[in-house]
């Protein structure tokens, strides 16, 4: 029997608030690019963490927005090292998740 990598490995789920129209142009960028959130997601991250984890710039508009809830099912050691490095740099996995969403969306859904 074939067991494939993503078979075996352990997956987590990440999630954070993000305002409403962002989730829905996320999701439209998704759909148009024949991929599943979680992959974008998975990707995001470790990209960010290969650079150096910089601190992205929050916006206070995130307050006053309507939020929803978006998540993404992650390697569960990815979301460990994510989580570290969150809680190292002081900053929140949700505010990190809207930064790189955000950026994601701005670039026309594309990962270099």
């Amino acid at each position: 029997m074939i067991v494939l990598r993503d078979e075996m490995e352990e997956f987590t789920v990440v999630k954070g608030n993000i305002p409403k129209q962002l989730k829905i142009q996320f999701k439209v960028f998704c759909v148009q690019k024949n991929v599943e959130m979680s992959e974008i997601l998975e990707t995001l991250i470790h990209q960010w963490i290969q650079i150096g984890a910089p601190i992205p710039e929050i916006t206070n508009n995130l307050v006053i927005e309507e939020l929803e809830e978006i998540k993404g099912y992650v390697p569960k050691n990815l979301k460990y090292q994510f989580k570290v490095l969150c809680k190292q740099k002081q900053v929140t996995m949700r505010s990190v998740l809207y930064a790189l969403i955000t950026e994601w969306v701005e670039m026309g859904g594309s990962i270099e």
